[in-house]
């Protein structure tokens, strides 16, 4: 009888029995929760808790190109609306009988904001750009019309009875260029608008075989925006309550020294805690489309700034995105915000471009809610909770 070869089974054991261990020591290396857990785990895990340095609230400009269009006045807030409309469609001049009838604006109204009757005017204007148009917009020019707005209907027509037309004609023709000031009379109440559902619309009549036919074309608008005055009261750098959303947007800006935490460490878990304050709106139903998302600042600020354009180097993109409701938590009357450990460790590891965090809320359906959050001038300032783990040296 043969034998089978001993020496190649041996080897392939001892091969096998190696690679377990290194899987073994790997899982204990790669995941943050075996740093921390049990009697196989590396290096010795901290927590800290820290108030922020500085904080702030602030806007981003006085344009906004959302899905909204706002005219009014609210307290300190106002705002006037702008459009334009690259292609403006005639009827068919040419048919029998052809007469105009009428020109006008059509709305779709947005409820959530201003239930109180307001009136509105269009005014003609001159050439603005989306992209630099700021607060208060360009000079009014001619009158085209006048409509109360009752804010009952879901739907708004804004009559243009000045406008003739030959000048609809030239419109078209880009003769003159189809930009348009929409703005509450002075001191009216608020009124908004859904943007992208704005049309200009233009009916004639022209002669059938049973007599007048009416003809109805549309044209969509191009750019809808509106502008609003700028943020007040504005941040002094010593408030005690820091105001997130409403009427202006405003963002939180906050920095958290972060030199106290080894450069070489694990970055296990990291949250971003922001109490609210008595008499502040909480998220209701209507925030259920809202989001929250985290963009670093990449340089150092000075409390007091009002606007975001004034921190050094915001990313584009955010770092972090969270659902807003459901980073509320009733116990606690608190927002607590999961940070991404990549961020973390770019603060903890390079002190010169620590700027800290900007937090903004995305895609508002109730721009009326304040959220009130103490500041670090307050009892219950903003915290951040870091827990990381220090590797030992030389344990591979």
């Amino acid at each position: 009888m043969r034998l089978r070869p001993v020496l190649p089974v041996f080897l392939a054991a001892l091969l096998a029995t190696a690679l377990t261990g290194c899987a073994r020591k790997a899982e204990n290396l790669v995941g943050a929760d075996r740093l921390i857990r049990g009697p196989g785990g590396l290096g010795t895990t901290f927590r800290v808790t820290g108030p922020p340095d500085r904080d702030t609230f602030l806007e981003n400009g006085t344009t906004v190109t959302d899905s909204l269009l706002i005219v009014g006045t609210s307290g300190t807030f106002q705002a006037r609306s702008l459009l334009y409309f690259s292609k403006v469609n005639l009827p068919d001049t040419t048919k029998q009988g052809f007469a105009p009838q009428s020109i006008s604006l059509e709305f779709t109204r947005n409820l959530t904001i201003g239930p109180d009757s307001t009136t509105v005017d269009v005014f003609q204007t001159t050439v603005w750009d989306p992209a630099t148009v700021a607060w208060p917009g360009p000079v009014a020019g001619a009158l085209l019309g006048s409509a109360g707005d009752a804010r009952t209907l879901a739907s708004y027509s804004l009559p243009l009875d000045n406008a003739t037309f030959l000048l609809a004609v030239q419109w078209a023709n880009g003769v003159v260029s189809p930009r348009f000031l929409i703005q509450a009379q002075g001191g009216q109440p608020l009124a908004a608008y859904v943007a992208p559902a704005v049309r200009l619309r233009i009916v004639s009549s022209h002669t059938g075989s049973s007599g007048a036919v009416q003809d109805t074309v549309y044209s969509p608008v191009t750019n809808a925006l509106y502008v609003h005055a700028p943020l007040s009261p504005s941040p002094t750098g010593t408030d005690s309550i820091l105001v997130w959303g409403g009427l202006f947007e405003t963002e939180i800006a906050v920095h958290f020294p972060a030199d106290s935490i080894p450069s070489n460490v694990s970055v296990d878990e990291a949250t971003l805690i922001l109490n609210l304050a008595p008499g502040s709106a909480i998220p209701a139903a209507a925030d259920a489309p809202s989001h929250l998302e985290i963009r670093a600042s990449r340089g150092s600020w000075s409390e007091g700034v009002t606007e975001r354009s004034s921190l050094p180097a915001v990313d584009v993109n955010a770092a972090a995105r969270a659902d807003f409701r459901l980073s509320y938590s009733s116990v606690g009357n608190r927002f607590a915000i999961r940070l991404p450990g990549f961020l973390v460790r770019e603060w903890i590891q390079s002190t010169p471009t620590n700027g800290g965090g900007v937090v903004t809320l995305v895609n508002r359906s109730n721009l009326g809610a304040r959220f009130l959050i103490r500041s670090r001038e307050s009892s219950e300032p903003p915290e951040l909770h870091v827990s990381y783990t220090e590797l030992p040296p030389g344990r591979l």
